[in-house]
């Protein structure tokens, strides 16, 4: 679904064979019939849960045969809710998915790229983890792993023909993102021209990107270093954040989540 699927588009548009994974065998298959249709690509599926303790083995076994010269890790569990509040069992899984998982496949398919002297990983992080904030604390902390995982195996593997980055994506449209859209106050939500990071963020929350730009920004922009930012608002606001101290960044944030009104129903797990 959203970014998943566009990332899977978007790499066989370049003429890559594709291998899918997600937990809906169903819609899973259909998105890759569709895409080797359209595109006259081979593609494979692997309906998994990445929380799997065994998700190394699951993927390994998996693509045995094949020569992966990518690597996308694009996943999120993102309980919503104060962090004494929020499910226990959740944020676990968010740790786990988050954290965890990216690493037990990077490590498996940066082996692989090392060996042959190529290949390319491209980490799909957030926003939300260039700091802190409420509501989402287990989200922004799993994000930022992914984002210093992405930019530590840049500094390990420029120089030995692999391509690494993290992109930071903003507010980009889902059915779990129109879920949290409809918990929103707009009214702090009009002042998009602006150099107010809270302003600029805020706007960015009811204009959302389609998928397709992420991952057109991920493709275009994967040798070009650590990381990268899903659309020139997105790193407006980081930029104007790592310029402010951490408490004012981490209220910028607090103030940004804070737009919403209620805690949403539909979260991302």
């Amino acid at each position: 679904m959203g970014i998943g699927r566009a990332l899977s588009h978007g790499a066989a548009q370049r003429g890559c064979n594709v291998v899918l994974l997600a937990r809906g065998k169903e819609a899973l298959e259909a998105t890759a019939a569709e895409i080797a249709e359209e595109h006259g690509v081979e593609t494979r599926t692997l309906s998994a849960d990445l929380a799997d303790p065994e998700i190394g083995s699951i993927v390994a076994d998996a693509v045995h045969d094949l020569d992966v010269g990518l690597f996308v890790y694009n996943a999120a569990v993102a309980p919503a809710g104060p962090f004494v509040d929020a499910d226990l069992e959740f944020q676990i899984l968010s740790v786990k998915v988050n954290c965890l998982t990216p690493t037990i496949l990077s490590h498996h398919f940066g082996k692989k790229f090392l060996a042959r002297g190529r290949g390319g990983l491209g980490m799909v992080s957030s926003n939300a983890a260039t700091q802190g904030a409420v509501n989402f604390s287990t989200y922004n902390a799993g994000k930022a792993y992914e984002w210093i995982l992405a930019e530590s195996l840049w500094a390990e593997w420029k120089d030995k023909g692999v391509d690494v980055t993290n992109v930071f994506v903003g507010a980009t449209w889902s059915a779990n993102f129109a879920s949290f859209q409809e918990t929103l106050d707009p009214t702090l939500c009009e002042k998009g021209d602006t150099d107010d990071p809270l302003d600029r963020a805020r706007y960015r929350l009811m204009h959302p990107n389609p998928p397709e730009q992420v991952a057109n920004a991920l493709y275009d922009q994967l040798a070009t270093g650590p990381v990268c930012y899903a659309d020139p608002d997105d790193e407006f606001v980081s930029r104007k954040c790592f310029a402010l101290s951490r408490p004012e960044a981490v209220d910028v944030w607090t103030g940004l989540q804070q737009t919403s009104l209620r805690i949403p129903e539909k979260q991302a797990r």
